[in-house]
């Protein structure tokens, strides 16, 4: 049994300090306005790569079309489950600014960080210990990962943070705070009817804009219920029943992608996140996720603090769905790795917030110190990508900020919105998607289309055996325009593709453009 008093009510006193005297004395503000600054730093330097240029292609297909948009890779269907709320404001914001779509994406990062930074901050309130807990939650959830952390989408660490920021799990991440806030309250006050329209409305959403936080989001909810199953279900439970119905109906109706897709197809992604799993089983996981075990004695012995048992709950289930997806090759599961996180982070925040000292209490506050110290070391990168001055994209990359992308510029310049192109290079169809032209086989991992028949005929339109006649009958299958070369020769040799004319080369990196 835990020998911590239970301190305070989750919403303590502290938290309704005046806004004029809160301004000066909130430790929150300390920590998230450089956050913010940090992040329109990096929004500065626009170099963004890998599903970055996915994200464009999505933005540019809905500015061409909101309401009845192709898919965003090959234009071959009409819809996608990537055409969520998130992505048609976005596509909105483009249509009637006529602002880049990389300028829409990175305000929208920003705006993204913002509500980040308001979520982490009000469901804190949760937790007692006054501000000071808000503001350890977010150094904790931002440095503590590791010393080799993993820069993947729906992963708070700030060398994460400085890639995904526009990305849709970065909202949903937010979001699903927010929605865990509001059943909280819920459950606090269950006669209220606001915060129940909040979990349904908000819900709805994270369902809609990232179908994986949507899984985060139900075990944080699933947690709260079994933390105090009398309260969360005892009280008027048609209440209950009728929100999650409103939100079931909210996802079925949504108009420009049927969500059950996504869910259905989740074990085509798994290959994709086999990494998370192996990172997990290498050195134990400690280079990429072993900062974070600072909080586990925090953790075991919080059970009295406020939402102390709930977190624990939470890191349980968490965990477990982890250990899950690894023994069963799910290995789209790990994408709960993040939520095994947060309760470290949380409840060691809650515990080095309380107002009781003593001579354990400040030896690990200096352990968790140290720790973050590792943790900024392991998240420079993060930090160098909000660099201002002019450096080279060579030293970039030997700082491990910014991965050396070859520039494309010579061939792609006459690529336009709405072409089919065909490439042998997945790195040039994710440069020609982003440009808001189409490519034959999906640059990035999409069940949703013909995919292994793509795949199979682009192997084949560059393969030396294939017949020229073969390969226009490929070309005009897909509507090919233009087809890009990096390392193919056969279809370089004369009359191998009739009707293709070269447009532009390049000797470094070696890349061909031709054209009908």
């Amino acid at each position: 049994m835990s020998e911590e008093p239970a301190l305070e009510p989750p919403f303590s006193a502290d938290d309704r300090t005046p806004a004029r005297e809160r301004w000066w004395r909130d430790p929150y503000l300390i920590v998230a306005v450089p956050v913010g600054l940090w992040a329109i730093l990096v929004a500065l330097q626009h170099a963004w790569v890998s599903d970055f240029l996915l994200h464009l292609a999505t933005v540019n297909t809905l500015a061409r079309d909101l309401w009845d948009p192709i898919d965003p890779m090959v234009g071959a269907a009409s819809g996608s489950p990537y055409y969520s709320p998130y992505a048609v404001l976005l596509g909105l914001i483009k249509a009637m600014t006529g602002a880049p779509a990389r300028t829409v994406l990175e305000a929208a990062g920003l705006a993204n960080v913002a509500l980040l930074l308001f979520a982490v901050r009000r469901f804190c309130r949760n937790l007692g210990g006054g501000p000071l807990v808000a503001a350890l939650a977010l150094v904790f959830t931002l440095l503590l990962w590791g010393i080799d952390p993993v820069a993947w989408s729906g992963f708070l660490g700030l060398y994460s943070l400085s890639w995904t920021m526009s990305y849709p799990s970065l909202i949903a991440t937010a979001l699903m705070l927010l929605v865990w806030d509001a059943f909280l309250r819920h459950r606090a006050r269950p006669d209220g009817l606001r915060a129940l329209a909040t979990v349904a409305l908000l819900g709805t959403l994270v369902v809609l804009i990232h179908p994986f936080t949507a899984v985060n989001m139900v075990i944080g909810l699933a947690a709260f219920v079994l933390a105090d199953p009398r309260t969360s279900l005892g009280a008027r439970p048609l209440r209950l029943a009728i929100g999650a119905a409103v939100a079931f109906l909210l996802v079925m109706v949504w108009p420009w992608s049927d969500v059950s897709t996504l869910f259905g197809a989740a074990g085509s992604f798994d290959a994709v996140h086999k990494v998370l799993i192996t990172d997990i089983v290498k050195d134990g996981g400690f280079a990429a996720y072993g900062l974070a075990l600072v909080g586990l004695p925090a953790l075991v012995t919080g059970g009295r603090r406020p939402l102390g048992r709930e977190l624990q709950i939470l890191f349980l289930l968490a965990v477990a769905v982890v250990a899950l997806g690894a023994a069963t090759g799910s290995y789209g599961l790990a994408r709960v790795i993040p939520v095994a996180m947060l309760p470290l982070h949380l409840a060691l925040a809650s515990y080095l917030a309380e107002r009781a000292r003593s001579v354990p209490r400040l030896v690990y506050a200096a352990v968790a110190l140290i720790a973050c110290c590792v943790g900024l070391y392991g998240e420079s990168g993060g930090l160098i990508r909000a660099y201002w001055g002019d450096v080279s994209p060579s030293t970039l990359g030997a700082w491990g900020a910014s991965p050396a992308t070859p520039s494309y510029g010579r061939v792609l310049k006459g690529i336009h919105p709405g072409e089919v192109v065909i490439t042998d290079d997945r790195t040039l169809a994710r440069l020609v998607n982003a440009r808001g032209a189409y490519t034959v086989a999906p640059a990035w991992p999409y069940p949703f289309v013909d995919e292994a028949v793509r795949q199979r005929d682009t192997a084949a339109f560059f393969a030396g055996g294939t017949d020229p006649r073969d390969r226009l009958a490929i070309a005009d299958r897909y509507g090919v325009t233009c087809a890009l070369v990096t390392r193919s020769r056969a279809v370089l040799r004369p009359d191998a593709l009739p009707g293709f004319v070269v447009k532009a080369r390049m000797s470094y990196p070696r890349a061909i453009r031709l054209c009908r």
